[in-house]
């Protein structure tokens, strides 16, 4: 009769599988000492803007805040901090939009929420919201719960736990509490990267929060179509209102105030957040 061949050991095969994770590891390190350089860069941007506007220099201070963004990196610390540089200008329309850039990175962040309030009360237009479906507030506060870096870190944790406590049960030989502890931990897993993965998800593709926008004109007349001149004034906006973008139509936007008004504005007035 022939002999088989021994199967390999469970403690073997992990540590195959160790093995091959640590030479990906490797292999991905070798694109990262190009990634600090960038960094710095920007760090130096940052660190010169704060140095700025402390001298009193707004003006030169937003610019550097502006540069570490046009390099591709941006953060609630630079949104903040250029909100607060346009604030100190007296550009209330770009404090707004940066404020609110920065708080939708970090919507708990009670110093960009407080100064939020503050540029908002010194805006012309005041806009009394309509009391919302308490569904559509509860989906609204739970997408707006944690901040994006905080969400992007919980998801890894589930994925890694997830895929860790699949490996182990594929390839070990557990038994007993060990094996329930491991499904355990992939049923956690699944769910957490499920919800918090789709929640990331809704949120980077935009689907979570409506296209909103900031009127940057000192005065924009709302009109009842897209055309100067088929269209009548309906009302007027001022810089720093906050809008609900509904609809394009070429250079125009349909927009919704939070009190239900409706109207269109040209594109060019408008900045999204």
């Amino acid at each position: 009769m022939k002999r088989r061949a021994p199967r390999r050991p469970a403690s073997a095969r992990l540590a195959a599988g160790v093995r091959l994770a640590v030479a990906a590891l490797l292999a991905a390190a070798l694109c990262l000492p190009v990634v600090p350089r960038a960094l710095s860069a920007q760090q130096a941007l940052f660190d010169e803007g704060n140095r700025l506007y402390q001298e009193g220099d707004f003006s030169a201070a937003a610019a550097s805040y502006r540069a570490v963004l046009e390099g591709g990196f941006e953060s609630v610390e630079v949104y903040y901090n250029l909100g607060n540089a346009h604030f100190r200008l007296g550009d209330v329309g770009h404090a707004v939009l940066n404020y609110e850039r920065a708080a939708r990175l970090d919507p708990a962040n009670e110093d960009i929420q407080a100064n939020l309030a503050l540029v908002t009360r010194m805006l012309q237009d005041r806009i009394e919201p309509l009391p919302r479906f308490w569904v559509l507030s509860a989906f609204e506060w739970w997408m707006t719960l944690v901040p994006r870096g905080w969400l992007e870190a919980m998801v890894a944790v589930c994925y890694i736990l997830l895929g860790s406590a699949s490996v182990l049960l594929v390839l070990g030989r557990f038994g007993g509490r060990r094996a329930a502890a491991l499904r355990r931990i992939v049923y956690a897993g699944a769910v957490g990267t499920v919800v918090l993965g789709g929640t990331l998800l809704i949120r980077e593709a935009g689907w979570a929060l409506p296209e909103e926008a900031v009127v940057m004109a000192a005065e924009a007349r709302v009109l009842s179509a897209p055309s100067e001149e088929g269209g009548l004034t309906v009302f007027t906006l001022h810089e720093g209102t906050m809008v609900r973008i509904d609809r394009r139509a070429g250079e125009w936007a349909e927009i919704v105030l939070a009190d239900g008004k409706v109207g269109w504005l040209p594109v060019e007035v408008l900045e999204v957040v």
